[in-house]
């Protein structure tokens, strides 16, 4: 069975900016996100997949066909862009029927049936009569994104969809998408900033940097495993830690730059490199969720893998509760709801930090 999309060693020169060496294979069961921040080339690289673009190098294929020199409109692929253009003498129904009509499909009873489904979805049934320059910005985006779905084509092309909408309606649409995807079989490639609107959608996900694919692969892999310290950061890797891999009584352990010692590391953690001294400078991500605090401290560094710190500040989110530490550097761990209350901490208090080997991962080179 041949991907839905797969590109090969796309090169594209736009100015002063290059998207560089892109390889994605991607399957109609796959909802792409891309993610990066502004001016890394994730709007660049949708308009080159719908066809606005010609690569310098490289080729795109889409359900086995060469699509590489295609123009957009022999693609048969949908794009919502961030910034929602709508034709302004045309009504929101008109608008959102538009591009079934260019394809002859706009007599089809399905298409009406489809499109009263959308727009209940989509909480704008009640603005089919009125015209773009009466929308808000939200409005406007769930338009352009039900005119792009309307199509149902093999491959929809989402940039930045969601960045104009409330919470709430952000999260219904969220489930939308999520509904669409699974039931239609249609193949998603989203493009966000947004780091928790790319894991709670996404079955894969590419981070981008300058023009590069910094890592692909499942979100949780990323997550837990990220290869360069850049993705580790844009996924919200809370503790990174400067230092250096050092062997030690057959095992790879870290020595963090202030003193603290972690390990052993285990094994596939990325720290099996290491240069003639023995040494690797090296950085170590410890996720929030995985430092247990407790009130139970001994001498600061005196075991490894636990150490002593000053409470600094207290976050309080709707799932759990960030605390903020330092004491031999900076740090932020998690706890659960319930943790929280039986723990009870305040701030200035002196508690006690510890991970579990297992927990540790090393970006080598960084």
């Amino acid at each position: 069975m041949s991907a839905l999309l797969e590109i090969r060693g796309l090169q594209l020169n736009v100015g002063r900016f290059a998207l560089q060496n892109m390889n994605i294979s991607l399957q109609s069961s796959d909802y792409a996100i891309i993610l990066g921040p502004t001016g890394c080339g994730k709007t660049l690289l949708l308009e080159t997949i719908a066809g606005h673009y010609t690569p310098a190098c490289g080729t795109i294929m889409m359900q086995g066909r060469n699509i590489t020199g295609l123009p957009p409109e022999q693609r048969h692929i949908g794009l919502a862009y961030q910034d929602s253009l709508l034709y302004p003498f045309l009504t929101v129904k008109e608008n959102i029927l538009f591009g079934s009509r260019v394809r002859g499909k706009a007599g089809d009873p399905q298409i009406f049936r489809y499109l009263d489904h959308l727009v209940e979805a989509m909480s704008i049934s009640h603005i089919l009569g009125r015209y773009p320059e009466h929308l808000s910005g939200g409005e406007k985006q769930r338009v352009s994104l039900a005119r792009a779905i309307l199509k149902r084509p093999p491959l929809l092309l989402l940039d930045e969809p969601l960045s104009a909408l409330d919470p709430r309606t952000r999260s219904a649409m969220q489930e939308l998408l999520r509904e669409i995807h699974a039931a239609e079989g249609l193949g998603i490639i989203h493009v966000t900033h947004d780091f928790t609107e790319a894991m709670q959608l996404g079955t894969y996900l590419a981070v981008l940097k300058k023009g590069v694919i910094e890592q692909a692969g499942r979100p949780l892999d990323l997550f837990f495993h990220p290869a360069t310290a850049y993705v580790a950061g844009f996924l919200q890797g809370e503790n990174l830690l400067p230092g250096k891999v050092l062997a030690m009584n057959g095992s790879s352990w870290f020595l963090q730059n202030n003193g603290l010692l972690f390990g052993p590391l285990p094994p596939g953690s990325g720290a099996a490199a290491q240069n003639k001294h023995g040494l690797q400078t090296s950085t170590l991500l410890i996720r929030a969720g995985n430092i247990r605090l407790t009130r139970e401290r001994g001498p600061a560094g005196s075991t490894p893998n636990s150490w002593a710190a000053s409470i600094s500040r207290i976050v309080l989110n709707r799932t759990h509760v960030d605390v903020y530490c330092t004491g031999n550097g900076s740090w932020q761990a998690s706890l659960t709801l319930a943790e929280w209350r039986e723990l009870q901490l305040a701030k200035g208090e002196t508690v006690n930090l510890s991970v579990t080997p297992e927990s540790l991962h090393i970006i080598p080179g960084n």
